[in-house]
């Protein structure tokens, strides 16, 4: 066989990785996938958080209104944009 034939031959191989690549690959991944699940896990309480102080603003904003005497508008009224 000519070179030429050979080569031509190997011209439609999908070159894949090696062994020790894709190992190498499959830990970076482990280690991302660790990464993601502690910001998830983070990003989770923070979620907690937010909705805790947003609870604790509206009944302090609820109480300040009382003691000032200011009414606030119907929730059903407001126009979304």
């Amino acid at each position: 066989m000519s070179e030429e034939k050979i080569k031509t031959s190997f011209d439609n191989v999908i070159p894949f990785p090696t062994v020790k690549e894709a190992d190498i690959l499959r830990e970076a991944m482990g280690g991302m996938e660790t990464a993601i699940k502690e910001r998830l896990d983070k990003l989770q309480i923070l979620n907690e958080d937010i909705v805790e102080l947003t609870i604790e603003y509206e009944q302090m904003l609820h109480r300040l209104c009382e003691l000032t005497g200011v009414q606030l508008p119907n929730q059903e009224g407001w126009e979304v944009e």
